[in-house]
């Protein structure tokens, strides 16, 4: 049993922080935030530290299962207005938004207590004071087809074509 799993099956002192770090090329940096009430400052698991910006962050979790259209959704509070400016920002450049999505333990704020997810967000909305966005891990448009691509390196042969 992992850390994670006893502290969601007990109700022992410990505390799960989930946070969510959006990324887009419109903006100048990433955003950070992270449920409860207090910011906090989380070590990534690539190392780099980072302020993570309270907020209140509703999530819905995919089940873990192999199919090919696992969504997750989040419902950001958007009191201060700076979600819709992003969103604004993000659609006038028509680029894309990927997340990444991570648990924290209050007390291990050095790193993940599982694996982050990658994410790409496939849609989003704004309704009253809240942003709505489902995000998927598996993204099935992005992925080439055939995966196996034929070059010179995996099938030297080619070189004399």
């Amino acid at each position: 049993m992992t850390v994670l799993e006893e502290v969601n099956a007990s109700a022992g002192p410990d505390i799960i922080i989930r946070t969510l770090e959006l990324n887009c090329a419109a903006w100048a940096a990433p955003v950070y935030i992270c449920n409860g009430f207090e910011d906090q400052v989380l070590t990534t698991e690539l190392g780099q530290t980072h302020t993570f910006i309270a907020a209140n962050i509703d999530i819905a979790l995919a089940k873990r299962d192999n199919k090919g259209n696992q969504v997750l959704a989040f419902t950001v509070d958007n009191t201060t207005g700076e979600v819709s400016n992003k969103i604004d920002q993000a659609t006038d450049a028509n680029a894309r938004v990927t997340a990444v999505y991570r648990t924290f333990l209050e007390s291990n704020k050095s790193a993940p207590a599982e694996v982050p997810y990658n994410l790409t967000i496939l849609s989003g909305s704004l309704q009253g004071l809240s942003a709505q966005l489902q995000c998927g891990y598996f993204n099935m448009i992005g992925v080439a087809w055939p995966r196996a691509l034929y070059t010179a390196n995996y099938v030297p042969p080619l070189r004399y074509v």
